[in-house]
């Protein structure tokens, strides 16, 4: 019987890119994919028959155990990893990120259940990249203004800036640097920026002054460069 489930997983399973497992009701391993065998490092006679925590970092093995009762119990598919972080543990020790949406379903009146991996180790560091440049952003305390090289409206506007200036965000947003530089008409203004747009400059320093909300004025040194943003043209300040 187990041979016969293997040869119909086998087909199935090596037709999708996404790493496959299946395991039965007492959480044996049943059959994997070739993606399973690249992902976790092991080859398929290691991990059928085996107990699935061995894919598993060992200080998740507690509570892995409950999480499986559970989903059996209410046999409902569960999107990729949906409210919870899931890691998975490779043949060499390494821990890594990972997607799991989990399937049930019953063949020759038994219950297995189809787990469908995704290492999303490359996604997680790009959003840590993302969280750190993030942060290194707000924190700075430079004020940083990016705004449309077009409409010259504000995209986003630091929290020094924010803080210095005293508008928030959401005022910002529907101001240009035109509203803080008094001493810039706008014809000025696009005169002072076109080296940049006709590339031929790559970067601009002048001095001039900004307005806050209240009305008081503070001398600024302004770097000011063209850089791109959702593909198109931004101004950073």
């Amino acid at each position: 019987m187990l041979n016969k489930e293997q040869d119909i997983f086998n087909v199935l399973f090596e037709a999708v890119s996404e790493g496959v497992i299946v395991v039965d009701d007492q959480q044996k391993i049943v059959s994997i994919n070739s993606s399973i065998e690249k992902m976790f490092g092991y080859e398929k006679d290691e991990l059928v028959h085996e107990k699935l925590n061995i894919l598993i970092p060992k200080n998740y093995h507690a509570g892995h155990g409950d999480h499986f009762k559970s989903f059996l119990n209410k046999k409902e598919k569960r999107q990729m990893g949906k409210g919870r972080h899931l890691y998975g543990a490779r043949k060499n020790g390494d821990i890594f990120p990972l997607e799991a949406g989990l399937n049930p379903f019953k063949i020759y009146g038994k219950t297995f259940i189809m787990a469908l991996i995704i290492d999303v180790s490359e996604r997680k560091k790009a959003e840590e990249e993302l969280i750190h440049w993030a942060n290194i952003f707000n924190e700075s305390l430079n004020e940083i203004y990016i705004f449309n090289s077009d409409t010259y409206k504000f995209i986003n506007v630091n929290l020094g800036a924010q803080k210095n200036i005293g508008y928030d965000l959401t005022e910002l947003k529907s101001l240009t640097p035109l509203d803080i530089k008094p001493d810039y008409t706008e014809a000025q203004f696009r005169k002072k920026v076109q080296p940049l747009l006709e590339k031929k400059e790559d970067k601009l320093i002048f001095e001039t002054v900004h307005l806050r909300k209240n009305g008081t004025k503070y001398p600024v040194e302004i770097h000011l460069q063209l850089s791109t943003f959702n593909g198109k043209e931004v101004f950073v300040a």
